[in-house]
């Protein structure tokens, strides 16, 4: 599966599902619709010492396509999700 056919899938997946739903794509591997496209996103503890929770740092999924393709290939097929209201919010 090339990375454009996954969030093609992911995209029309997200799409139907309510606003806030995020795609759990590994441990710390997230992906959410925006409105105009998939965002992919790390999350983590914030790193500058000011934040607490958790924070998501934007990724290029196509770039890092080769080190997660096997993993997503076969999520797409058995996809995870949950809510989280206002993450797009998240992102830095």
């Amino acid at each position: 599966m090339r990375f454009e056919e996954f969030d093609a899938r992911l995209s029309r997946l997200l799409v139907t599902m309510p606003g806030g739903t995020i795609a759990n794509l590994t441990d710390g591997m997230i992906a959410w619709w925006n409105g105009t496209r998939t965002i992919y996103a790390w999350i983590g503890k914030g790193d500058d010492g000011r934040h607490s929770g958790m924070h998501a740092r934007e990724l290029d999924l196509a770039d890092d396509w080769g080190q997660f393709h096997d993993w997503l290939a076969a999520w797409i097929n058995e996809p995870r999700f949950n809510a989280r209201p206002g993450a797009d919010g998240h992102v830095r």
